[in-house]
């Protein structure tokens, strides 16, 4: 049966073919049928359905303009799905930028100005930063990790001790992310290290340690030799995320 309509914008017609129907349970998705549309004295009828494949799933996605062909994954990759990527980043020494939203304001308390100051000291140099998962999907996500190494599963994420984040969804700004893709990787990471944090969009602690958030990085800084697992587990929060959870349910 031909149906008139819009799709994107633009008018055309098109042959309806096939269905795909849902089946939830409390509001989730727990199944899915494919059915053939047949013609009856002139309406489409959904004729009997099989349950869906995923060389079904493949032949929609690549009718609907999606490449799902094979590619290499670095080992890095936890997770891949369609527009949504997973990944870990060993703990490392790279540079960090700051540009305090509050640098230009002359009405800032004394303890505001001397972390401005601070910050704006600590601008552009190197640190030591810990392990990191990164979710890619409409935006990046960023969590911290006490072990430098592939996690597992049930390994439980930290809050990433850093500006910009809410609930890890990092605010991007005017940085423009790449596509979601393996070869993407640095693109994201890029993006993250190399982006000037200009506020705490989460407004509470970012870390137990004593000087906090800039006592931390400060200290980073001066360091020339690797945190052990033992000092990011001291000094970084604890999240109700683990690498499980996050694949699973994390949205940006």
């Amino acid at each position: 049966m031909e149906v008139s309509t819009h799709f994107g914008g633009s008018s055309a017609t098109f042959e309806l073919k096939h269905a795909i129907l849902l089946y939830e349970d409390a509001g989730r998705a727990v199944a899915a049928t494919t059915h053939k549309i047949a013609n009856y004295h002139g309406r489409p009828t959904i004729t009997a359905g099989q349950p869906i494949t995923v060389s079904a799933l493949e032949q929609l996605i690549q009718s609907l303009g999606k490449s799902s062909g094979a590619t290499f994954l670095p080992t890095e990759i936890l997770s891949l799905g369609i527009e949504r990527m997973v990944w870990w980043c060993p703990a490392g020494r790279r540079r960090i930028w700051f540009k305090p939203n509050g640098r230009f304001d002359k009405n800032q308390s004394p303890e505001q100005a001397a972390e401005t100051k601070a910050l704006l000291k600590l601008n552009g140099q190197f640190v030591q930063w810990p392990a990191f998962l990164f979710v890619a999907s409409h935006g990046l996500s960023a969590f911290a990790m006490a072990r430098s190494e592939r996690p597992k599963p049930d390994t439980h994420l930290l809050k990433a001790p850093c500006w910009n984040l809410n609930d890890g969804g990092m605010c991007a700004g005017n940085i423009e992310l790449p596509s979601v893709s393996p070869d993407n990787l640095a693109g994201f990471e890029n993006a993250f290290f190399n982006s000037s944090f200009t506020h705490n969009s989460q407004g509470g602690k970012l870390t137990t340690h004593p000087g906090g958030h800039t006592g931390l990085w400060t200290e980073l800084a001066a360091r020339k030799t690797a945190p052990d697992t033992s000092y990011w587990r001291k000094h970084l929060l604890r999240t109700n995320h683990t690498v499980q959870s996050v694949i699973k349910n994390h949205h940006e």
